[in-house]
């Protein structure tokens, strides 16, 4: 979150908290503005209800007392005054005052101040009015020591009231009631003269209920402001928090992606069941392995769906336990037939409360790993085998030397006896082919001395045919050689290339009494030159298959068996390698692969 308020930029900021709080003084001033209005709008005519009544309750009493009228004489102030003192005890009016036009006050609340001249701004205040409208104010402290709403309304009494003094209907019904009554002429004197003059009623309200209303207000605005701005930082810290979730639903998916493309790209199979045990993740190795594409495993229970080597890794033993379980099985593929040795480890799936939640399945093809392992135990042996045969023949040799004098030294004593010249030459040929032995043992341990030149390949496997050309043709057998438009370079010792061809294709010949047919076909392949020789003979039996490279393995009854190993040495020792294998249909092939020269 930090890091989003960071990354926001400051002006943006400073920009969304200006509108905020425009927002909310715009709005504070327009209820602020709109309660006053209203409340304003509720004192004056509550003032000039006060004024109406007051109207009304003086033209009342003069109807009650129109018989007295002719004989104390009329006076209208009394009347005024009358009704003043009835309104007098209301609390939330401060004072009524009637006022003529010199601002003399004539009636009032406060006795006191009749008969005296009102405020000079009172005076300023109810010329105001003189166009007959009401007019208001509000007032800090007054002559009264108050502080109140004014209403002030500036007429001319009239005993037919407001609605009668334009209504000839209502002048009519007037004359009828007081015409001819004793007084009601007098009466109609006093009025023509008060209509000379004019007069202003004055009524001071109380504020406190005003007062409490804008403060009322006035904590509604703070609380709505209040309320707002929260609302403001709560949309922008929700907004921030949007963003935020947005970019960790952005990293989780980049992880998500990164995850998935990481099993995908394993070169182990895996495979992960749920809680309930349903497959939910299968990767192109498990695929592979299994021969069952992802769509078929997906949510479905391993012992339903996958072979019975891998489902009984399933078996529960990680929930029990709570540790990975480890095995290896031999496992046949339905898709070829090829057997290979898997390790199975299942692994538990706990979350942070510690509760299970699913097992997953490592696939590992430990065939290459155990052929490796067994070459590595074969190369041991093999080296153990050549020092020990180094050293036997390194201490043979100045025996059989002796041997062989002795032999020829044996044979010219005999004389004509050719019984023992025979057998001092049988002697003297078997010391020879022991000794060639020999020297072929200390070739095979000894390292070569290479001497490399970058030639086509083609061109040693033409000449290693030529040389065996007439032993095929005597044996009705046919040697074809081709390449894939490739010249095929490589940095090679062509003499012991030459010997390594010759003796695999010796080796062919042999192997097809009735002659056949002798296949050499070389191509490009990964950085590599490789050659294929397949021959139609009778091929290699399984359990000699893993033994043709040993030295001093062999079926021939004249073989040394140091042939084959000898060949696979020179080509190792060139950084390339020679595998054997039976064809499909009938005899071997054996696959020379060595480095392509730049």
């Amino acid at each position: 979150m930090k890091r989003k308020l960071a990354s926001v930029s400051p002006w943006i900021l400073a920009a969304a908290c200006t509108l905020l709080a425009v927002i909310i003084g715009v709005f504070a001033v327009s209820n602020y503005s709109r309660e006053k209005k209203l409340m304003t709008e509720a004192l004056l005519q509550k003032g000039l209800a006060v004024i109406r009544f007051l109207d009304t309750g003086v033209r009342v009493s003069m109807r009650a007392n129109w018989q007295d009228l002719g004989g104390s004489g009329y006076n209208w102030v009394n009347h005024v005054q009358s009704v003043i003192d009835q309104i007098h005890d209301q609390q939330d009016i401060h004072f009524v005052e009637l006022l003529n036009a010199k601002g003399t006050v004539l009636a009032g609340t406060d006795r006191g101040r009749i008969g005296g001249l009102t405020e000079e701004d009172t005076r300023v205040f109810l010329t105001l009015g003189e166009g007959g409208d009401p007019v208001f104010r509000m007032v800090t402290e007054s002559g009264h020591g108050h502080e109140g709403f004014q209403v002030a309304l500036v007429f001319k009494p009239s005993i037919r009231g407001a609605m009668q003094r334009n209504n000839q209907r209502g002048r009519n019904m007037m004359d009828r009631m007081f015409n001819g009554q004793p007084g009601f002429e007098r009466m109609q004197e006093e009025f023509s003269k008060l209509q000379d003059q004019q007069f202003a009623l004055l009524v001071e309200l109380d504020l406190e209920q005003f007062n409490s209303a804008v403060e009322r207000q006035l904590w509604q605005i703070v609380i709505l402001s209040v309320v707002l701005l929260l609302v403001g930082v709560g949309g922008w810290l929700s907004l921030l928090t949007l963003q935020g979730f947005k970019g960790t639903q952005s990293r989780l998916q980049r992880i998500r992606a990164f995850n998935d493309m990481l099993v995908e790209s394993l070169p182990v199979g895996l495979i992960a069941t749920d809680a309930v045990g349903n497959i939910q993740v299968v990767n192109a190795a498990a695929e592979k392995i299994t021969g069952i594409s992802a769509g078929k495993l997906l949510t479905r229970k391993p012992d339903s769906i996958l072979p019975p080597e891998l489902a009984r890794s399933f078996n529960g033993l990680t929930r029990e336990q709570g540790k990975p379980q480890s095995s290896e099985s031999a496992f046949t593929s339905d898709l070829d037939g090829h057997t290979c040795s898997l390790l199975l480890t299942v692994l538990p799936v706990v979350d942070d409360a510690g509760l299970f939640t699913g097992d997953v399945l490592l696939i590992q093809d430990m065939s290459e790993i155990r052929a490796l392992e067994s070459q590595l135990r074969r190369n041991e042996r093999l080296a153990a085998l050549g020092k020990m045969a180094a050293g036997v023949a390194h201490e043979l040799r100045n025996p059989l030397s002796s041997i062989k004098g002795l032999a020829v030294l044996l044979k010219g004593k005999v004389g004509e006896d050719r019984e023992g010249k025979q057998t001092a030459d049988i002697l003297v040929e078997e010391v020879e082919r022991l000794n060639r032995s020999i020297c072929e043992l200390l070739d095979y341990t000894r390292p070569e001395k290479l001497e490399k030149t970058r030639v086509p390949l083609h061109s040693i496997l033409d000449k290693a045919r030529t040389l065996v050309s007439v032993d095929a043709e005597a044996l009705g057998i046919d040697i074809s050689l081709s390449s894939d438009e490739t010249k095929g370079f490589v940095l090679v010792d062509e003499d012991k290339m030459n010997q390594v061809f010759l003796n695999l294709l010796l080796n062919s010949i042999q192997a097809m009494h009735d002659g056949g047919k002798l296949s050499i076909h070389i191509k490009e392949e990964a950085g590599a030159v490789v050659c294929a020789i397949e021959d139609t003979g009778s091929g290699v039996s399984e359990e000699n298959l893993s033994k043709v490279f040993d030295p001093y393995f062999t079926t021939k009854s004249d073989g040394t068996g140091l042939g084959l190993a000898l060949s696979a040495k020179i080509v190792e020792e060139h950084g390339g390698s020679i595998t054997l294998d039976n064809r499909e249909s009938e005899g071997v092939q054996v696959a020379i692969r060595l480095p392509q020269a730049v």
